[in-house]
């Protein structure tokens, strides 16, 4: 389902109130789905910033990324932060309308799970199907009360690797995971089947629009076949009823007061650089965390 900008009121409003937009259709349309896209979400002064960070400091965020490879050996690049600072890579999680937004669709108060950018490069690899929550049972998290915000920085289309949402798959449960590649991806004899039964989505996106989408929500992305980049920030909320009961290897993940900024933080620039010196980008360290997103939650055999 595609929403007006009217879910956001004013793009700038000091006191947000983004959830009193979500009615009972369109909270209920969600829970079918397992998805919602929202047209406009961020104006073009709110993305720009963040597309020009990727030219600007190309090297800090190349040092920040991991390189995942898909089931073909073709790389994506991937960055992931979870403490959240004044840079501008802090201030997009704690922007009011997408946190309202997530608490809305979640039912409950949400604190920040991690973000990241994904970014493909023209003639880069695919996202192997997969659902978010089936790292995140590993991590700790007794239920899938978790949440996504993707939000488009360049233009996503078929062609360069949109991302791709199986409608309603949600309601299947969790799904075994397998490794795939480098990552993992959800069992195939069932994403097969569930793939005869449902439709596949193409979330094709301007600059500034995003998509929520719930964790249990099979999806993925074709590989990136242009001459163009693909660009996404993803970020995700988890209830905080439901922070991992699992503390060994889990601190990056655990909870912490999430404060929300006003609608304007962006486009006012009440950020003081892109990144944080590095202080945000995580990398998982797989001798002392449990799994990330797309990081094997078992041991090489």
């Amino acid at each position: 389902m595609v929403l007006s900008a009217e879910f956001k009121q004013s793009a700038f409003d000091q006191n947000p109130k983004s959830s009193e937009d979500l009615t009972q259709e369109k909270i209920k349309q969600y829970h079918e789905d397992g998805f919602l896209i929202v047209r406009n979400f961020f104006q073009p002064e709110e993305i720009d910033p963040l597309l020009r960070s990727l030219t600007t400091h190309a090297k800090e965020y190349a040092s920040g990324e991991i390189r995942a490879l898909d089931n073909t050996g073709k790389p994506y690049s991937i960055i992931y932060w979870t403490e959240l600072g004044d840079s501008l890579l802090g201030v997009f999680p704690r922007v009011a309308r997408m946190v309202e937004g997530a608490e809305t669709l979640l039912g409950e108060s949400c604190y920040h799970w991690h973000s990241k950018v994904c970014r493909k490069l023209p003639n880069s690899g695919q996202v192997e199907w997969h659902q978010d929550y089936g790292s995140w049972y590993h991590d700790g998290c007794l239920s899938p009360q978790l949440i996504s915000c993707a939000i488009a920085i360049e233009p996503c289309t078929p062609e360069n690797g949109c991302l791709q949402i199986l409608k309603g798959s949600h309601v299947l449960g969790r799904m075994d995971v397998i490794k795939m590649g480098n990552t993992v991806g959800a069992d195939p004899q069932r994403l097969q089947i569930a793939m005869e039964k449902m439709e596949i989505v193409n979330c094709v996106m301007a600059p500034g629009d995003a998509v929520f989408f719930h964790s249990n929500v099979l999806h993925g992305s074709p590989p990136n076949h242009s001459d163009r980049s693909r660009a996404m920030m993803f970020c995700t909320y988890n209830a905080i009823s439901n922070q991992p009961f699992i503390l060994e290897g889990q601190e990056h993940h655990r909870y912490r007061p999430l404060q929300k900024l006003p609608n304007s933080a962006i486009i006012e620039g009440n950020y003081h650089s892109a990144m944080e010196d590095k202080a945000e980008v995580y990398k998982p360290n797989p001798e002392l965390d449990r799994p990330f997103m797309n990081i094997p939650p078992f041991a090489e055999k």
